[in-house]
């Protein structure tokens, strides 16, 4: 018997052989999928909220009896007339209605130094640094406060008395800021750090 395989046949075998081979060009890696549990980037906390501001029922002399302000709490009368009580978180030094009293430091040649304002009839208890300090008694408004020349003010402990207790009266120069006043009086104090300096301001209204 012949047991030699036909050629056909062999060319198939061989054609089947080759085309299970592996191929000589490898396939690319395939990219890794990201893990399931993989944490997502921090995000920055929102930042927090001003505090609110503190706000002041303060008195002011005004330069009418506008009655519509929104910040008005109630009305005061004195000597020279009725006067505004509003609720404000600053001393208001550039407001169209209200006039806050001025205080001004001078100098001994009577240049102006710095001015600050305050709340109508609040007594002057004291000059630290260029903190302004005065206290507040009445129904509306009760502390000690301390301003500075941009009109902010922040509530102090103090038991310190009127600065007209201690304070030396002198002849007042002519100061821009009370050009227009016939009541300004003039003191050298001395200041938290024993310093003397001079201050003017307004006698009370009567």
């Amino acid at each position: 018997m012949n047991r030699s395989i036909p050629a056909m046949t062999l060319c198939l075998v061989l054609a089947a052989c080759k085309a299970g081979a592996p191929s000589d060009t490898a396939a690319p890696a395939a990219t890794p999928a990201p893990a399931a549990n993989t944490a997502p980037a921090a995000q920055p906390a929102p930042a927090a909220a001003p505090a609110p501001k503190a706000v002041y029922q303060f008195s002011f002399a005004a330069k009418s009896e506008e009655s519509k302000d929104p910040r008005i709490v109630d009305w005061g009368e004195d000597g020279c007339g009725r006067y505004p009580i509003v609720k404000v978180d600053s001393i208001p030094l550039s407001d169209p209605w209200l006039l806050p009293d001025s205080v001004v430091e001078f100098d001994a040649k009577g240049q102006e130094l710095t001015r600050w304002g305050k709340p109508m009839g609040s007594d002057l208890i004291g000059l630290d640094g260029q903190r302004l300090q005065f206290r507040v008694d009445d129904k509306w408004q009760r502390g000690a406060f301390a301003t500075d020349a941009s009109g902010a003010v922040e509530p102090i402990t103090s038991q310190a008395a009127s600065l007209y207790d201690t304070a030396k009266m002198i002849d007042c120069p002519k100061l821009p800021s009370f050009a227009q006043s016939d009541a300004e009086q003039c003191f050298v104090i001395k200041d938290a750090g024993g310093a003397e300096r001079r201050l003017a301001w307004e006698g009370p209204c009567t």
